[in-house]
């Protein structure tokens, strides 16, 4: 076996381990990358409000 392939499977091996060690971790981040979008989304009207809310006390 070449060290070329050698390394190859060794990454393959690594990487697959750390996936058996945490399946999850995939849904896990794409659900918090929703989230992190979603509360973007929200923060623009909050904002607004805020501005609607306040302009008279500035």
């Amino acid at each position: 076996m070449s060290r070329t392939d050698y390394d190859r499977m060794v990454g393959d091996l690594v990487n697959y381990l750390v996936y058996m060690g945490e399946p999850a971790k995939a849904e896990r981040r794409r659900l918090g990358v929703i989230v992190l979008l979603a509360l973007a989304g929200l923060f623009v009207p909050a904002y607004l409000l805020k501005k609607e809310y306040w302009k008279d006390v500035h």
